[in-house]
């Protein structure tokens, strides 16, 4: 049962067994193995329950309601875009379905530095498959990919660089372009068309437009949830929601999810909350050529060039690495950072530009507060400084990228950036070399933050255990980016289903 805020005109007391917070990647996962287990289960989603016929296919009204804070989350310096889907399904809803697995330089990382030795390829195989059955991943058809992204595969086969096309979370997609504005025809196989419908068959009651604002302790390991219903839109209290469970699973994302457990006053001897912050920035990267080139139909991200990747269990995802995107025609426009007759002369050449994103992993370095308005809505504040070393390997990327493009091809490329002119021969590149990386110069993308609750063995190094329990607490679990202890992929919606059906299927079975 989907019972949406529009639909509630009284405050709502509920008793439950099971409370789960968000309902995306990690929320999703959790209230089908729960509702599963026969349990008492509800689900609480701020965002707005919305159905393929609601999206338009215009980014400026689908934007503002399918993402946190429209699409206008930043770092607090502005520097960096911090996207998060915040509607039934969460980010899964408009991601752009692209599957990658949690690397195993990565899994090495953190079982040598984190004592982490219960996350193996073996004991995540079974999730794995669990999790590529419910979705329908496979690898993405060759008729969907467009020649902004075929540019990159064929490219890279002429230079003998690595390079491959992504598996998909996909089914019956027909090419429409519009993934980040969520897809009308219900080819992307979200948690919205999958776990949480299966969910609700299955006894689950799942609430929209309904905040959770914080966790009352009550005796016996027991919590009372309280909750806001809100305006869909605005997002302003409406009524007051209480809710009393057994367990508390928070899957709010990783932004809000640390929220929820400060006000709460959780927090008290969690040193780690809401730090290591990783964001793995991307940058974008414009080619122009004279021929055609779609970037607005078919998959938009759907190729990558990995000839630069430098994963080791030292320190997991390394290097960089080329995407194609697109898909998305005003804000890849406005990317341009170009005014006037230059902007008019961008968007004249838009069918025959290529745009590529130069995704740079990071090591944790940011960390994140949060205030709260008198409507009691939260306003986090991400700080996040990039190291220098993480510098050098993003203009070491710009660099690679462009000659890449230019090996395709391209007679112009730009960056988005307005301290660099437009580079029409490789000879000029050596103006990356001391291009300044500092907020106001340049304008980053993330869809990947992660850390601020990070697993550890102990309350010392870690927000939750090995299964996603969190420290010095009982019944309340975490299961959204937030626990990775450093990036775990290029593209995060299936480690983060991954891990969640792990930890929940253990829950659910007793394991």
């Amino acid at each position: 049962m989907i019972i949406q805020g529009q639909e509630i005109f009284s405050p709502v007391n509920l008793k439950t067994h099971t409370v789960v917070v968000g309902s995306g990647s990690g929320g999703g996962v959790a209230a089908y193995h729960m509702a599963s287990a026969g349990l008492d289960t509800i689900v609480l989603e701020e965002g707005g329950y919305f159905q393929a016929k609601d999206f338009n296919q215009r980014e400026e009204d689908m934007m503002s309601v399918l993402y946190r804070a429209g699409g206008n989350q930043t770092t607090s310096d502005g520097m960096i875009g911090v996207f998060q889907g915040s509607a039934f399904g969460g980010s899964t809803l408009v991601n752009t379905a692209d599957a990658t697995p949690i690397e195993h330089e990565v899994l090495l990382h953190w079982q040598q530095h984190f004592g982490l030795d219960q996350l193996t390829e073996e004991a995540l195989a079974a999730s794995y498959e669990r999790v590529y059955a419910m979705t329908n991943v496979h690898r993405l058809e060759d008729r969907i990919l467009n020649r902004n992204n075929l540019l990159l595969v064929e490219t890279a086969k002429r230079l003998g660089y690595k390079a491959g096309v992504f598996d998909s979370n996909r089914k019956n997609c027909i090419g429409s372009g519009y993934c980040f504005s969520a897809c009308a025809y219900d080819a992307k196989q979200g948690t919205n068309l999958t776990y949480l419908p299966k969910a609700s068959a299955l006894g689950a009651r799942i609430y929209t437009d309904v905040r959770v604002d914080r966790i009352e302790p009550l005796s016996k390991g027991r919590y009372r949830v309280h909750a806001s219903v809100v305006e869909r839109r605005n997002r302003s209290v409406r009524l007051p929601m209480t809710i009393e469970a057994e367990r508390v699973i928070l899957a709010a994302g990783s932004v809000h999810t640390p929220a929820i457990i400060k006000r709460s006053g959780l927090d008290k001897g969690l040193p780690q909350l809401g730090q290591n912050i990783s964001l793995q920035p991307q940058m974008l990267m414009s080619s122009s050529f004279d021929d055609k080139v779609t970037s607005w139909r078919g998959a938009p991200q759907s190729t990558y060039v990995s000839e630069w990747d430098d994963n080791r269990p030292e320190w997991g995802l390394g290097g960089f690495r080329l995407e194609g995107v697109g898909g998305l025609v005003g804000l890849l426009g406005q990317s341009t950072k170009a005014i006037g007759q230059e902007h008019k002369r961008v968007m004249q050449e838009y069918a025959n530009t290529a745009y590529t994103a130069i995704l740079v992993p990071d090591q944790p370095s940011g960390t994140m507060t949060w205030s709260w308005n008198e409507n009691g809505k939260v306003i986090p504040k991400i700080d996040y400084t990039p190291t220098e070393e993480w510098k050098q390997r993003l203009r070491t990327g710009m660099k690679k990228g462009a000659e890449f493009m230019f090996e395709a091809g391209a007679k112009r490329v730009d960056f988005n950036t307005l301290v660099l002119p437009s580079f029409t021969s490789p000879d000029q590149l050596s103006q990356i070399d001391n291009f300044p990386i500092e907020p106001g110069l340049l304008n980053l993308v993330s869809a990947h933050v992660q850390g601020s609750c990070r697993m550890g063995l102990n309350a010392d190094v870690g927000v939750v255990d090995q299964n996603h329990k969190m420290h010095n607490l009982e019944n309340i679990y975490i299961v959204d980016g937030s626990v990775m202890p450093t990036t775990a992929s290029t593209h995060t919606n299936i480690p983060i289903m991954t891990l969640s059906d792990r930890a929940m299927h253990k829950l659910a079975n007793g394991i």
